[in-house]
């Protein structure tokens, strides 16, 4: 079995492409927002609850009070929901040495008893030191079959259905808090994600039929997301912004799924969008790219109409928990309201 690829977001020298969605409580020790066990069977409300994985079943028994998460929507959800997270992945910005915070920004902060782990090597022994009885992995992108099965023997894995990120942020949240036994509470926070999408457009009604780049710059070339159907698009398309045609319309294939290859020379078609947002996996790559005689020129990127994405802006909106959305539609809000008013 192929290992998935890793996440394209900027972690200086280390990561690779992959397949291109408000907390509320803390998560603490406390079981809040979890099924309560039903005194007179032992058992709780919802459970067992058995789930298909990419790889084979997984039947949680009762409502989980040990919680481990592997992958960033995990982790947000699982926060907002409540749940005792004793093992989350830390922040992209802590492993890039951006920022010394483990925990994600659109998150309350985990409490002191949680062990941190690297989102890079998923340690089983470890993981199984910290007694879950609940891996969640619905967004562990360096999640494979060994692993998977190695974990499955640990406690039950809730990890993607199908393929990574082939799950919208609706049905991903939804899974999450089922897994957790609160799906009535990942439904209040997919209705936040709603209601800070619809406050975007209300705002800024110019933003309707404008179109996006959203890629990575490379060696010479930029990777630039094509695919209508991969989470980003799909997000983007929400908030009223549609790819931009003569990119999304060229021939050829990309360097990674979804995507094309637009070299530096071709770079006066970002001139044709209405708004581009950029990320980078070295400081070094992000000056060749604006240094680029050509790209140099461009009146977009000359303008407030171009956004060079923080890591952590960029991993969420590589994949957009629901957990993360209004707090993602902060980061990118004045680059849109540009775009919006522009004609």
């Amino acid at each position: 079995m192929r290992r998935p690829l890793r996440p394209w977001t900027p972690l200086v020298g280390a990561l690779l492409a992959a397949t291109i969605a408000l907390s509320g409580c803390t998560a603490t020790k406390s079981t809040e927002g979890s099924a309560a066990p039903d005194a007179a069977s032992g058992t709780s409300k919802g459970f067992p609850a058995t789930f298909t994985n990419a790889w084979g079943t997984a039947t949680v028994p009762a409502a989980p009070r040990r919680v481990v998460t592997l992958g960033y929507a995990d982790t947000a959800v699982a926060g907002a929901l409540g749940a005792h997270i004793v093992g989350a992945v830390k922040s992209y910005g802590s492993l890039s040495g951006e920022t010394k915070d483990e925990n994600l920004p659109y998150t309350e902060p985990l409490d002191d008893s949680v062990t941190w782990l690297d989102p890079m090597n998923i340690n089983t022994e470890r993981i199984a030191a910290l007694r879950p009885d609940l891996i969640l992995a619905s967004t562990a992108f360096t999640l494979d079959e060994p692993t998977y099965k190695r974990l499955s023997t640990v406690a039950p894995v809730v990890a993607y259905e199908k393929r990574l990120y082939g799950a919208d942020a609706t049905d991903e949240a939804l899974r999450i808090g089922r897994a957790l036994g609160d799906e009535p509470g990942a439904r209040k926070v997919l209705d936040t994600a709603d209601r800070a999408v619809e406050k975007l457009r209300t705002d800024l009604p110019g933003l309707a039929g404008k179109t996006y780049l959203y890629g990575q710059a490379r060696d010479g070339f930029a990777v630039m997301i094509t695919e209508e159907t991969n989470a980003t698009a799909r997000f983007m398309n929400r908030l009223g912004l549609t790819p931009l045609p003569a990119v999304a319309n060229l021939e050829g294939k990309g360097s990674v799924p979804g995507a094309v290859d637009v070299s530096y020379e071709r770079a006066a078609l970002y001139d044709r969008a209405d708004v581009l947002f950029m990320t980078y996996q070295s400081g070094a790559l992000k000056e060749k790219f604006e240094s680029d005689p050509v790209v140099s020129r461009l009146r977009i990127v000359k303008s407030d109409r171009y956004l060079p994405l923080g890591i952590e802006a960029a991993t969420a909106l590589q994949s957009p928990n629901a957990a993360a959305v209004p707090w993602l539609i902060g980061e990118l809000r004045a680059t849109l309201a540009t775009a919006a008013s522009a004609r």
